[in-house]
């Protein structure tokens, strides 16, 4: 399985078990005060799984592009962990749809836990450079950002949007980029 098909797997999981989690304190068999603890929870388990796969999976490609082994460069999440209760009491004191931003942000967390590890990981590697692979229905924004296939310097972050699939690609300096047309 890819990267991507991982890291997406492992969205899913999130947003059900942060939906079941929200079923319970609908139910009142949980309070708000051990929702926000429980889904924060998940929300943190969720981002260093995904860390750990974005790791390997840069490992790998440097691997595969230099021939040799590279090992990860062991990069987590820790320092996001803070921010999930804060989001998850943004959701809850805030109008609107709560299931549905509670879904979104189950989905996206972990997404960009992925990514931003995955650059930070590459800019330890020891690539020289990166392009930007977009996914499947690339938004307007992403193909900007594309440039045409420029190779970005491997300690340059890929910018990415909420819910962005694109991934940092590691590159050696000679790397031609193809032509894609959309």
């Amino acid at each position: 399985m890819s990267y991507q098909g991982v890291v997406g797997r492992i969205r899913e999981d999130t947003k059900q078990k942060v939906l079941a989690a929200w079923s319970m304190y609908g139910k009142g068999y949980i309070d708000r005060d051990r929702f926000e603890q429980l889904a924060s929870a998940i929300l943190g388990q969720a981002g260093a799984k995904a860390a750990t796969v974005a790791d390997y999976a840069v490992a790998a490609e440097v691997s595969k592009m230099n021939s040799r082994l590279s090992i990860s460069a062991g990069v987590t999440n820790i320092a996001k962990r803070d921010t999930y209760r804060t989001a998850l009491q943004t959701i809850l004191d805030g109008d609107g749809d709560v299931l549905m931003k509670l879904e979104r942000l189950s989905l996206n967390s972990p997404l960009a836990d992925a990514t931003d590890a995955y650059s930070a990981a590459l800019a330890q590697s020891g690539a020289p450079g990166y392009v930007r692979q977009m996914d499947a229905d690339p938004c307007q924004l992403c193909r900007w950002w594309w440039r045409e296939g420029r190779v970005w310097p491997a300690d340059h972050a890929m910018p990415y949007h909420s819910g962005c699939e694109c991934v940092a690609r590691p590159v050696n300096v000679d790397y031609t980029p193809r032509k894609v047309s959309y």
